[in-house]
C-alpha cells in the first residue's frame, strides 16, 4: 500500500496532481465508482470500522483485478490522513472532505451528506463514472442524488438494514425515518440491489418493498486467513487443551 502526501481538499475544483485522469492513468480500463460513507476502505481497526471496510476493500481490489479502474470513496475523518491512498495499479481509496475532518457517530452523519455528494461529484464530472456501487443508506442517498443530474447505474449493498434494527430498539434516532425512507427508495430506483444472503432477500421483501431488483451474491472468504488445517494444530495455536469444549461463533 503507498500513502500518497497530497491532502488538498477533494471538493475543490482540481483534481490531485498524480492522477490527473483515471483515464490517462489506466487508457484502456473503464473507471467505477464504490462508496462507502463512514466506513474507510483504506483503514481497518478503526472506531465503528469492520465488516463493512473489509467488504468494499475486498470488493474494489477484486473488480481492479477483473480489468476495471476502480475508485472507493469515503469521509475524510482525520486532517493528516491522506486524500488518496493508492492500493494497487488500478484501485484506490479517495477521502472526500464533507463535514469537520473528525470522526462522528453514524447518527448523526447524514447532515453532512450533501457535502459529500458535492465533493463526488467533482470526481464524477472528470471521470465520468458509468455504474457506483454504494453501502449503507448513507451512501445510497448519495448515489440516489448523483443519479438525478448523471446518467448513472446504481448498485447499493445494504449492510444493514433499519428495518430490522430498530424492531429492537425501544427510543429510535432522530434519524431513523429518514434511513427507513432512503432505505425503500434505494431499493425500489436502484438498478440492482445485493443481498448477502437468501435471508437478506426476504427481510428487504417482507420488510422494505415488494419493488426493485434483488441479486444474492454472498460474501467471499479470504482463503489466506481462513482455511482448513489440522483439528490438533488449530487447537494447539490457539492454547486451548486437547479436550477441552469450545463454542465458536463465525459472523459480522
Amino acid at each position: 500500500m503507498v500513502l500518497l502526501s497530497d491532502k488538498r481538499n477533494a471538493s475543490s475544483s482540481t483534481i490531485p496532481d498524480p492522477f490527473i485522469s483515471a483515464r490517462s492513468n489506466a487508457p484502456n480500463r473503464q473507471a467505477i465508482a464504490l462508496i462507502s460513507d463512514h466506513g474507510d476502505p483504506a483503514d481497518i481497526g478503526r472506531e465503528e470500522a469492520g465488516g463493512q471496510n473489509v467488504y468494499v476493500r475486498q470488493v474494489g481490489e477484486a473488480l481492479a483485478k477483473l480489468g476495471w479502474q476502480v475508485d472507493m470513496f469515503t469521509r475524510k475523518t482525520r486532517a493528516d490522513d491522506a486524500t488518496i491512498v493508492q492500493h494497487s495499479p488500478h484501485c484506490r481509496t479517495i477521502r472526500l472532505t464533507a463535514g469537520p475532518e473528525e470522526f462522528i457517530p453514524r447518527d448523526r452523519l447524514f447532515e453532512f451528506m450533501p457535502a459529500f455528494v458535492e465533493a463526488f461529484r467533482v470526481y464524477q464530472a472528470e471521470y465520468h463514472y458509468p455504474l457506483i456501487h454504494t453501502n449503507y443508506w448513507m451512501s445510497a442517498w448519495v448515489g440516489l442524488e448523483v443519479q438525478k443530474t448523471h446518467n448513472v447505474q446504481l448498485i447499493n449493498t445494504y449492510h444493514s438494514l433499519g428495518a430490522i434494527k430498530y424492531q429492537s430498539v425501544s427510543n429510535r434516532p432522530a434519524i431513523a425515518n429518514t434511513r427507513l425512507k432512503v432505505e425503500q427508495q434505494i431499493l425500489e430506483q436502484a438498478n440492482c440491489t445485493v443481498a448477502t444472503s437468501p435471508q437478506e432477500q426476504e427481510a428487504l421483501r417482507t420488510l422494505v418493498s415488494s419493488q426493485g431488483h434483488i441479486e444474492v451474491i454472498p460474501c467471499g472468504t479470504d482463503n489466506k486467513n481462513f482455511h482448513v488445517m489440522p483439528k490438533s494444530e488449530a487447537r494447539s495455536q490457539l492454547e486451548f487443551r486437547p479436550d477441552e469444549k469450545i463454542v465458536l461463533y463465525v459472523g459480522r
